[in-house]
């Protein structure tokens, strides 16, 4: 049986047919990649009579590995697509493992318990704010990369903890993981990699196994996968890789477009397809995205093509603030509702990171219009800075809460003993056992006394004078600043932090209103996550939104500090994987884009960021063609 070809692009066709050899496919957005790969490896089946248990076809998710072999399938009328190995690397990489060295499911650290053995360990190290998620995670994530790029722990320099501390908490994580015999997901690729190095026989077999091998998303590749598929391949090198360096977003994660850059540099004789066809969205939004990417120097020239016609040109609004900007998002949906029968679903707002949802989630709620939200953090209120603000808020109203005095009492440092506080936490008045029954020299109970003051005077102003008041009256700026400069890490994103729920309290003359609404934001994502409502609006990184696809799409906060991020402006290769996160976003949209970029973040004026500038630019005939 033949494959019908009607339905495929002349590129797309060439990719199809590629036999043997390395070939490497620029697949741009909206091009056809996964039909592409599912056509490759029927047509490797049926017409160049491969065995399938000789094909190797990599994904980076399970969801897309799923969809890639559940698309062959469905393309295919013969029984063996079934013996292709469809997996992630981490699924392929267990199973080399556990054919070649034993290992079991059991003896797998799934991420729920890696996270919890990470939280003791910082906890056994008294690491303050040990216990919150943002540190944990941000741990488990430092962890990782250095893995996953062949790193040497003693030259890791942690932005989360001191190197001291980092260098503690992965030694005690490693030895925990051995004397459990257990590994994590990482390990498998490392493991991997030892193994098929130093053991010419088990990587002979692989060969023979894996004789073709097709990996997705090739721009997310990072170190360790690189150097498995570099030792497999060999000799034949019959290595068919897709992907594009201009959507290479996860450099935090080690993903590394340098190795789609230099392909030919690793493989020889190197076919190169590009499917430069979008399939997806208007010329204009084509157009405009073009000319933004063009901007970058580490990238393959293409000229991409468009089939669905002009369409309207993106639009440029430029709203006060974050919390205008949320409204005018808002009434934008309602009107296109209203007028095109469009769906809540049919639209997205995405952000660069997950604090600029805050505005969004509090004006939707008060417009009534259902949204969701992407990304695992939920809200902005469950970081440990702010929780430390609303326990500041919680005891000025009510002074029997002993848990959120036990959180501040110490913030700033108040030299209130770890045993005086566990004291103070019996029976009676928190505050009044810390004066009464702990001990404490008088120049001790005077801080604990000026707490109280300052606590009567918060709870009578408005909820943004308070939370100022915390700020600067109650130094909890300068404990922040204090807590960096001790693990040397920067105090930006903290400082954003604390801007972002002052600015969140503007609307609310007293605390109590505050914290209700506060419980009520907490309650509505916790129910969008129960129900299975699917009308609604899509909030979302740029990094979740990656893979996705929307009618209409909102691009917010397009202002220098945001887009570019403050931390990218040190390298401009960081700066170009910030043109390339603005890039996804804009080429999420099929119909209508629109970008806003506020006047003013947290009372002070803006800039527009520069890659709004760069898309206004005289457009180059070169950079874009239409075959509409």
């Amino acid at each position: 049986m033949r494959l019908n070809y009607n339905n495929l692009s002349e590129n797309q066709k060439a990719a199809v047919n590629h036999f043997k050899g390395p070939c490497m496919v620029l697949a741009g957005p909206g091009s056809g990649k996964t039909r592409v790969i599912s056509y490759r490896i029927i047509n490797l089946i049926e017409n160049l009579n491969v065995n399938p248990e000789n094909i190797l076809a990599i994904s980076f998710t399970r969801a897309s590995s799923i969809e890639m072999r559940d698309k062959s399938v469905k393309l295919s009328s013969i029984e063996g697509i079934n013996k292709v190995s469809f997996g992630t690397f981490h699924s392929v990489f267990f199973k080399i493992l556990r054919s070649f060295r034993g290992y079991k499911l059991e003896n797998i650290l799934d991420e729920k318990e890696k996270k919890y053995i990470i939280k003791n360990i910082l906890k056994s190290m008294n690491i303050e704010n040990g216990e919150e998620e943002e540190i944990i995670n941000g741990v488990i994530n430092e962890i990782s990369f250095l893995k996953n790029e062949l790193m040497n722990i003693y030259d890791f320099e942690s932005s989360i903890i001191s190197k001291d501390e980092f260098l503690k908490v992965y030694i005690m994580y490693e030895n925990y993981k051995d004397d459990m015999k257990k590994i994590d997901f990482d390990d498998m690729l490392i493991n991997t990699y030892n193994l098929l190095r130093e053991n010419e026989n088990i990587l002979n077999i692989i060969r023979r196994r894996y004789k073709y091998i097709l990996i997705d998303e090739f721009q997310d590749i990072n170190k360790v996968q690189f150097e498995v598929l570099k030792l497999i391949s060999k000799p034949f090198e019959n290595i068919f890789v897709v992907g594009d360096e201009d959507q290479s977003i996860y450099g935090f994660r080690g993903a590394r477009p340098d190795f789609l850059l230099e392909f030919e540099k690793y493989f020889s004789s190197v076919k190169i397809i590009v499917l430069d066809i979008n399939y997806r969205s208007t010329i204009n939004i084509i157009k405009k995205s073009c000319k933004l990417i063009s901007n970058n120097k580490k990238r393959y020239i293409k000229n991409i093509k468009g089939v669905k016609g002009y369409g309207e040109d993106i639009v440029i609004i430029n709203p006060d603030d974050s919390e205008e900007e949320a409204k005018k998002i808002g009434n934008l949906i309602l009107e296109n509702i209203s007028k095109f029968n469009l769906q809540y679903s049919d639209f997205a707002v995405i952000y660069r990171t997950n604090i600029q949802s805050r505005a969004l989630i509090d004006v939707f709620m008060d417009m009534n219009i259902p949204f969701m939200i992407r990304d695992t953090v939920v809200s902005i209120y469950d970081h440990w800075v702010v929780k430390d603000i609303i326990s500041y808020l919680k005891v000025s109203i009510d002074n029997t809460l002993k848990e959120e005095f036990f959180r501040i009492i110490n913030k700033p440092f108040r030299y209130i003993s770890k045993e005086s506080i566990k004291m103070a936490m019996t029976d009676g008045n928190f505050l009044d056992n810390i004066k009464m029954k702990c001990g404490l020299k008088p120049w001790q109970i005077n801080t604990i006394e000026e707490l109280e003051s300052d606590l009567n005077y918060i709870k009578t102003m408005s909820a943004k004078d308070a939370i100022s008041y915390i700020r600067t009256s109650c130094e909890y700026d300068r404990y922040l600043i204090e807590y960096c400069e001790k693990r040397k890490i920067k105090i930006t994103g903290l400082f954003e932090v604390l801007s972002e729920i002052e600015g969140s309290a503007s609307n609310f003359s007293n605390i109590c209103d505050y914290l209700t609404h506060i419980e009520n934001v907490k309650e509505e994502i916790s129910k969008q996550k129960s129900e299975n409502c699917k009308d609604r609006v899509t909030f979302t990184t740029i990094h979740s939104a990656k893979g996705l696809e929307f009618k209409n799409v909102f691009i917010v906060g397009a202002i220098e500090g945001v887009i570019p991020h403050d931390k990218s402006l040190e390298k401009d290769e960081y700066v170009e994987e910030e043109r390339r996160l603005f890039y996804v976003a804009m080429t999420r949209a099929m119909d209508k884009l629109y970008i806003l970029s506020p006047k003013n973040k947290y009372g002070k004026k803006a800039c527009i960021s520069r890659f709004v500038e760069e898309i206004n630019e005289p457009i180059k005939k070169e950079l874009y063609s239409s075959i509409y």
